[in-house]
């Protein structure tokens, strides 16, 4: 057996434990410790994998790439991790099964960021996507919770139909599940041309609904706010980084690029996505609301990585630094998005945009954090998200793609006073500071402020040894 698959290995066991322990007696700290203890041995064992060889395997890709997205990945849960065990207590539901279905969350993004096939592809899939019900579902007295579960199962089955059903297509054309032989010519062309398109627009449309691009956004909003907000976070992070690394290996492998209507289809959609994500924020009043129609737009300019694989107008960029683009991007933006719900579960009782009139007034620091978060999300300069901005765009101009670049610009032009919006709101002064009375704020709390602050700024002003560490991974 490989050392690649132990990370992987370290969280079913760490499952198998939490589930032993249920049998016996319920534990709280025993549960949280456990998952705790599963997720930093593996994010460990995956920095030291991080230097090993690449190895391709039939079902799994291990290189360093894939290592470090995983390492990312894992980065990403424990930070997440930290902020659960003071949620949790205010709860009354039984704690313990929570850290078991946030580890088998885990497990589904890992298999399917290292995924080379379609059958490990849909078993992570299928693992996270099962888990993450329970989690949305998780607290049984709330009635939007209960909504927001039923809709995800529903929705995602669908999704997963679509997937399938490519992927049942592409089977019968080429005689394999494995990602690096698409497209290869067969002996025999079975199926029509037309068909290999709609097999590929089948998993498009699973994929978008995973990343909740337009027109498959419609459920995004209603599932941040209904979602308990720890599963709300792991929703927008985990679930999309791994659905959106998928897509990506499949472009790159599957040589989809040579059919212009799916070059058309991204395009399409990356322009309304970043139009649509950004006016309903505009609007929007609620803060989860606005975090999730946020959340359609940076995946929207995050569909221009896709359009740079294998380009012909290239005028100064490599795909070396386009792969260096997409991880730079995603390293700034969901960095900054996971200390964006951190601030958010250290304010229970914050909803609406003029629940947080006063914070500054009452929580400098909190506050202060919460505004450089804001403005690395706006992609304003000196912090993480204008730098990774700056690579979309410079990567954008390498390959003349001057209609998305004129839509990403557009776009970040409107996000800008969606946040100020934000910023604003917690800078007026308060009428009563009821909302601040149950802040759920300790050591760790403060501790994970200053760690979220120190990347999303620290490597805003001094980009280089990231950008270094970057290019390495991407050569």
């Amino acid at each position: 057996m490989s050392f690649y698959y132990i990370p992987s290995f370290i969280l079913v066991l760490g499952s198998l434990m939490i589930l032993i322990q249920l049998c016996f007696k319920r534990r709280h700290s025993f549960a949280y410790l456990t998952s705790g203890l599963s997720l930093l041995a593996a994010l460990f064992l995956q920095l030291y994998l991080q230097k090993n060889e690449s190895l391709i395997e039939p079902l799994f890709t291990f290189n360093a790439q894939t290592s470090f997205i995983s390492l990312l990945l894992f980065m990403i849960i424990g930070l997440i991790w930290s902020q659960i065990y003071h949620w949790l207590e205010t709860l009354s539901e039984q704690k313990e099964e929570y850290y078991l279905l946030f580890l088998l969350t885990a497990l589904g993004g890992v298999i399917m960021v290292s995924s080379n096939h379609f059958a490990s592809f849909f078993m992570g899939l299928e693992l996270m996507s099962l888990s993450f019900i329970g989690l949305i579902a998780y607290c049984g007295h709330d009635q939007k919770a209960q909504e927001a579960g039923i809709k995800y199962l529903i929705l995602s089955a669908i999704a997963s139909a679509f997937i399938l059903m490519g992927t049942a297509i592409l089977y019968l054309q080429f005689g394999s599940l494995s990602f690096s032989n698409l497209m290869q010519t067969p002996s025999i062309q079975v199926l029509p041309q037309w068909t290999i398109v709609c097999a590929i627009i089948f998993i498009f449309t699973g994929l978008f609904f995973k990343l909740s691009l337009v027109p498959c956004h419609l459920w995004i909003a209603d599932l941040f706010e209904g979602a308990p907000l720890v599963t709300t976070a792991l929703l927008a992070t985990l679930s999309k980084l791994a659905a959106f690394i998928v897509l990506w290996r499949l472009m790159n492998l599957g040589q989809w690029q040579q059919y212009q209507i799916i070059i058309d289809i991204i395009v399409i959609t990356s322009i309304a996505s970043m139009f649509v994500g950004n006016v309903l924020a505009l609007f929007q009043k609620n803060l989860l609301r606005l975090v999730a129609y946020s959340s359609i737009a940076h995946f929207g300019y995050l569909l221009i990585v896709l359009l740079l694989i294998n380009n012909d107008k290239v005028l100064f960029s490599t795909q070396s630094f386009n792969t260096q683009t997409l991880l730079f991007y995603l390293v700034a933006y969901l960095f900054t998005l996971v200390g964006v719900f951190s601030i958010l579960i250290q304010l229970p009782k914050v909803k609406m945009l003029d629940d947080l009139n006063g914070l500054f007034w009452h929580k400098p620091f909190i506050a202060i954090t919460l505004i450089l978060l804001m403005l690395s999300l706006a992609g304003i300069p000196l912090t993480l998200g204008f730098m990774a901005k700056f690579y979309l765009v410079m990567a954008a101009i390498s390959q003349q793609l001057w209609l998305l670049l004129a839509a990403l610009v557009l776009g970040s032009t409107v996000g800008l006073f969606y946040y100020l919006k934000v910023i604003l709101a917690m800078v007026k002064r308060p009428k009563n500071d009821i909302a601040f009375n149950n802040l759920l704020s300790d050591g760790n709390n403060l501790s994970l402020n200053i760690l979220i602050l120190f990347l999303v700024i620290g490597f805003g002003i001094f980009p280089t040894s990231l950008s270094q560490f970057i290019q390495q991974i991407a050569n």
